[in-house]
């Protein structure tokens, strides 16, 4: 649903820009009483709206990047899970513990991100149901994991017997390995946090209701209409210029 907001975003700013080269060619004659949409404050909207989509466009990859190195450092969190489930069990015979050993692991291991997106949804522009969805899920997902990851090393450290021989399945090794998910984690969630922000101040540029540069641009488009007539030339020049949301101008 993202790229669709984008897109969407840059046609309307795409189709100021037609528009507003289109009224230079009107000259002297398009001549507004309303204030907002004379050629100087359609440019105005026009690089207000370019400003505010190439604002998303400039913190995305920051985002995108610390997704994927996310995905990356928590791809094998469920080897290594299973990997300390069978190193405890050859070291501590205490089959209460072994179990409570297996229950977060198991809790680990179903609480995985699978990359599977929810269907794109064609609401409001201003809103992204199915892309909030999506990153509350997953964020969900990925506290869990982290939440039992640290419960299993806590647990692992009561036991002063439980000392592998391998440096990433000791204690400290598991600890170091967490920290490591811990970092990437929340680098996400700054970086979604900076998009965030991003996307609101660019829905406000071009959807304002009546100072919103898709408002300002079918009010120019009603003002041609009103000046030159629907059968005009001038008119149709422009007519199929869409300004809205991203279902209505496809």
């Amino acid at each position: 649903m993202a790229s669709n907001l984008s897109s969407g975003a840059n046609t309307n700013v795409s189709n100021l820009k037609t528009l507003n080269s289109a009224i230079v060619g009107y000259g002297d004659i398009y001549n507004p009483a309303n204030a907002q949409i004379t050629p100087a404050a359609l440019q105005a909207a026009y690089l207000l709206g370019l400003n505010a989509v190439n604002a998303v466009d400039s913190v995305l990859p920051a985002n995108t990047n610390a997704k994927n190195a996310r995905s990356k450092a928590f791809e094998s969190l469920s080897k290594i899970a299973t990997r300390v489930g069978n190193a405890f069990k050859s070291l501590i015979a205490d089959d209460s513990a072994r179990e409570h050993i297996r229950s977060l692991i198991l809790l680990i291991q179903r609480g995985r991100v699978t990359t599977t997106k929810p269907k794109s949804s064609d609401n409001h522009i201003s809103e992204d149901p199915a892309s909030i969805k999506e990153n509350t899920s997953h964020k969900s997902s990925y506290d869990k994991q982290l939440d039992n990851f640290y419960k299993l090393i806590q647990f692992l450290a009561s036991f002063p017997a439980y000392v592998p021989n391998e440096a990433e399945l000791t204690v400290a090794g598991l600890t170091a390995f967490y920290n490591d998910l811990v970092m990437n984690n929340q680098t996400v969630v700054d970086t979604q946090t900076q998009l965030d922000s991003t996307r609101r101040m660019r829905e406000k540029v071009l959807y304002q209701p009546v100072t919103g540069l898709v408002h300002l641009s079918n009010d120019s488009k009603s003002y041609i209409k009103s000046v030159f007539g629907a059968n005009s030339p001038e008119y149709k020049q422009i007519s199929k210029l869409k300004f809205g949301t991203y279902k209505n101008i496809m």
